[in-house]
């Protein structure tokens, strides 16, 4: 290798760095709403359904008698199941729907951080919600490869004549199609949203500590304040 090969290659270093880097942005601004989305369930893994399972599977005991039932995982086992239908159903999708879903962990975790005293009935709606929304989005992409795929000629004997077939099948694929899009960008984001702020309202919140849970509250009480 000669010199000036060397002083070629030293000089296009920066380039193949920039390169790289700029590819690096490209294919995380591309996995961006997955990554948004693995981060909140992340969250909702690690801080709520921790805090909800030691919740669940703790019990008093009685001067010292007595045993602790091991902590479950099963909080932290149905958001790693909601989690992998996600990632797998937004797969390859355009925008907007990897947004929507990524919108729908992020306020569901929101919802389920502001208001303790909910959490149980707010994460088993924001689990469901998500696997509902993943579970459209699967079944809007089977629908629409399967009618992609069909043949005229296998309708033909049932509508008439190939051309027949070609117009049946373009239109209803036309007019489901719209269903679809209406159904995942509107009707069930909208629907999870409006019955995420009613849950949230649902009940007032503690005039003394609003952030407080109801194993809080009644811990209070017992200790009567710790008088």
């Amino acid at each position: 290798m000669s010199f000036e090969q060397i002083n070629t290659f030293i000089l296009d270093i920066p380039v193949y760095a920039i390169n790289g880097l700029l590819w690096l942005l490209y294919g995380l601004a591309g996995s961006m709403a997955a990554l948004v989305s693995a981060g909140a369930a992340a969250v909702m893994g690690l801080v709520v359904d921790q805090a909800v399972q030691q919740l669940s599977g703790s019990r008093p005991l009685r001067q010292g008698r007595g045993e602790s039932q091991p902590i479950a995982r099963t909080a932290q086992i149905l958001t790693t199941g909601v989690l992998t239908l996600w990632l797998g159903a937004q797969w390859g999708m355009g925008a907007p729907v990897p947004w929507i879903g990524a919108a729908m962990w992020l306020f569901g975790l929101g919802a389920v951080l502001v208001s303790p005293a909910q959490r149980f009935n707010l994460l088993w709606f924001v689990k469901s919600g998500v696997a509902v929304y993943a579970l459209a989005v699967i079944g809007s992409r089977l629908y629409l490869n399967m009618t992609q795929n069909v043949s005229p000629e296998a309708w033909a004997s049932m509508v008439g004549t190939a051309q027949t077939a070609v117009n049946v099948v373009s239109n209803t694929r036309g007019n489901v199609t719209t269903v679809i899009i209406w159904a995942l960008w509107l009707v069930i984001p909208l629907g999870y949203f409006s019955m995420l702020v009613q849950k949230l309202f649902l009940n007032p919140v503690s005039l003394i500590n609003p952030l407080s849970s109801y194993a809080d509250m009644l811990a209070m009480l017992r200790d009567r304040g710790g008088r």
